[in-house]
């Protein structure tokens, strides 16, 4: 679930499953080509966070309604979304609102998990 770019691509450590050194990029990269529902359902994943992490609605809207084929928990969880999407898109904002006001705010954490607290509620 870590984002592909968070991912060591420099350091390889020893990984007793293939019995050899690598980094978590290859190990990644050698486990979701090993299917492609898995491939499409990570790639989906990472667009979705990253899309997130821009307040890109229409990209967050798009992956949403992605037809790619992918494995059956994605499939539930793009349905859940597609149903709540407003609530979806209405989450990206409101990150991206309280990042800004993180940002350009001194107040303390406190003050800040009250202030998210009571607009969620």
């Amino acid at each position: 679930l870590k984002k592909y770019a968070d991912l060591d691509k420099v350091h390889p450590r020893y990984n007793w499953h293939y019995k050899d050194s690598l980094t978590q990029e290859q190990i990644v990269i050698e486990g979701i080509e090993a299917n492609q529902m898995l491939e499409n359902s990570y790639n989906l994943m990472q667009d979705f966070f990253k899309a997130l992490k821009t307040t890109d609605l229409k990209t967050i809207k798009e992956t949403i309604y992605s037809k790619q084929a992918v494995g059956s928990l994605m499939h539930k969880t793009l349905l859940t979304f597609r149903h709540n999407l407003q609530a979806v898109l209405n989450g990206a904002t409101l990150m991206a609102v309280l990042k800004a006001s993180i940002v350009r705010s001194s107040k303390s954490k406190e003050q800040l998990l009250a202030i998210l607290i009571l607009l969620i509620s």
